[in-house]
């Protein structure tokens, strides 16, 4: 056109890559010729080969495949002749080429000019970097990144790990730009050997994903003693101290109540175990510091003891048994008669405390002389015998109510045998008869009372023989009943006489 064709320039990428489905923003800068007077108007175009319109101000000029696909996203003014594409086809290779035309001025095709589009069927995996080895409780920086053809449309990213993320965006040349999440978190022991994964979703087509194996750096954790957790008493047993550590612990020691043991190493031997073997714990050493385990008590099983302070006692009507046995494991205690195959006795009370069996027997007293706790377990059983009898106090009780029993018996029998003497004094007044016989009334009558009974006491043989042999000397008995079988005075000395 007359015109210098060197001042007609424009700038665009040989080759832009773009996601089949997404967007592509092909860049472009142009310059022309400055005129006199500044241009009105500006229009551009562009061409696909030499002669197909994929963009034009009026659409009725574009090829069916492109309409509606196509947008001038650059200022032409500003010499900015930028193209989106969107979505992008396949089929979308170029070669591509942009034209102006400049309202009452020149026209220009920059047919050398010209940019091709890669496009590609699924993304490209996002750039992932985190440090190799990282510490527990410490802060950890990773960064996440993918390249990208479409800045209206940016790629979506998420870490598989919680922590807080930031984002950030930038152009890149020929027609790309950058997409960065960074992530900063604290990883715990449970990430280790676990996987950091960074996803990108696009608008079309599957999310990509990158991943990084954590390694994570911590002290030994989940200290404990394995081995047998029963052993018999007297004999040996071995224990191992294991942990969870990275790196794995490099030394191990072992400890009871008084201080560490000379045994290092992840096992140890006891010899000849006894319930009073104390209990243990080891400790697990790596470079990041040291974890200790809990203490471990070793279940020790021995045959049933029956202790000191088992025995009977007894009150008035009551013997309780108490029978105390050291076992373990815990057994059974049982209660039994001496003699023959008799059923054993229900408890009344059964306690445990710990390895300690108390258990408790009452009966009524009197049922045996002697009863049998019988105790057995696993490993044995033992019996012990008790004798069933009353303490010093009960007995004085005892002895106390038996001699008050035989006085209450003595009285009985002197009250019945007065009563009786009562009744056959006035039947059988030998003392009368004798006055009667040997002196006269009135000397009977002033004579002495004790003096007549002891002349009483005296013919006693003689009343007796009268009471077996002469039934009709009762026949006046019943007309005295009241008085002093021995007072002589005032009485009727004519109902004596009869007698």
């Amino acid at each position: 056109m007359g015109v210098d064709a060197s001042s007609w320039t424009a700038e665009v990428p040989k080759s832009v890559s773009g996601l089949q489905g997404s967007c592509i923003v092909i860049p472009c800068s142009f310059n022309y010729p400055e005129p006199e007077e500044k241009p009105s108007e500006f229009t551009g175009i562009w061409f696909k080969d030499t002669h197909d319109t994929i963009y034009h101000p009026d659409s009725s000029n574009i090829i069916k495949d492109y309409r509606g696909r196509t947008e001038l996203v650059g200022y032409l003014r500003q010499k900015n002749c930028s193209l989106r594409i969107d979505p992008l086809h396949h089929s979308d290779k170029g070669p591509f080429h942009f034209r102006v035309e400049i309202k009452d001025q020149n026209k220009y095709s920059y047919i050398h000019d010209t940019v091709s589009i890669a496009v590609s069927s699924s993304p490209d995996p996002p750039s992932l970097s985190v440090r190799e080895e990282v510490k527990v409780g410490e802060e950890v920086f990773a960064s996440c990144s993918v390249s990208h053809s479409c800045p209206s449309d940016s790629p979506l990213l998420t870490w598989s790990h919680s922590g807080t993320p930031s984002v950030q965006s930038q152009q890149l040349t020929n027609g790309q730009w950058k997409v960065t999440s960074s992530l900063t978190f604290t990883p715990s022991i449970t990430d280790h050997n676990q996987s950091l994964v960074c996803t990108v979703a696009f608008r079309v087509g599957k999310p990509v994903k990158s991943l990084r194996t954590l390694n994570v750096k911590y002290a030994p954790v989940d200290v404990k003693i394995e081995g047998v957790s029963s052993v018999k008493e007297g004999d040996s047993v071995e224990l191992r101290c294991s942990s969870d550590s990275n790196p794995a612990a490099h030394s191990y020691h072992w400890h009871h109540s008084r201080g560490p043991l000379p045994t290092t190493g992840p096992t140890i031997t006891l010899e000849n175990v006894t319930r009073l073997t104390e209990a243990l714990y080891c400790t697990a050493n790596n470079t990041e510091g040291q974890g200790h385990s809990s203490s471990l008590k070793l279940n020790v099983e021995y045959p049933p003891e029956i202790k000191v302070g088992s025995a009977c006692t007894s009150d008035t009507s009551m013997v309780t048994c108490l029978c105390i046995v050291d076992s373990e494991p815990p057994g059974t205690v049982e209660w039994s008669l001496p003699a023959g195959p008799l059923p054993t006795l229900p408890s009344t009370r059964m306690e445990r405390h710990g390895s300690v069996t108390m258990v408790t027997l009452q009966r009524a007293l009197g049922f045996s002389e002697t009863i049998h706790c019988h105790a057995s377990n696993t490993q044995g059983n033992a019996t012990l015998s008790f004798t069933v009898s009353t303490n010093d106090k009960m007995l004085m009780v005892y002895i106390s109510i038996g001699i008050a029993a035989l006085v209450l018996v003595v009285i009985l029998i002197t009250m019945s045998a007065c009563l009786l003497n009562k009744t056959g004094g006035r039947s059988h007044r030998d003392l009368s008869v004798t006055c009667k016989q040997e002196v006269d009334t009135a000397k009977c009558a002033s004579s002495d009372p004790s003096t007549s009974r002891k002349e009483q006491k005296d013919t006693s043989s003689e009343i007796h023989t009268n009471y077996y042999t002469n039934n009709h000397v009762y026949g006046n008995m019943e007309t005295e009943m009241v008085g002093d079988p021995y007072d002589c005075d005032g009485g009727d000395e004519g109902v004596y006489g009869n007698v």
